[in-house]
């Protein structure tokens, strides 16, 4: 029983430490990282847009 629960805790674990894929400035981006995380960390997005752009 411990060990089950053990191993689910490590298999929570890594998968919320999974690494998101940067994107290069210039490139389409969501403000909400859905398609990654801009390098820089900023992602322009208006409202009316459904994309932005990493800046």
């Amino acid at each position: 029983m411990r060990f089950t629960l053990f191993a689910a805790l490590a298999l929570v674990g890594t998968a919320l430490a999974t690494p998101q894929a940067k994107i290069a400035p210039g490139q389409p981006c969501k403000a909400d990282g859905s398609m990654g995380v801009c390098d820089s960390g900023l992602c322009v997005q208006t409202p009316d847009q459904t994309q932005g752009v990493c800046q």
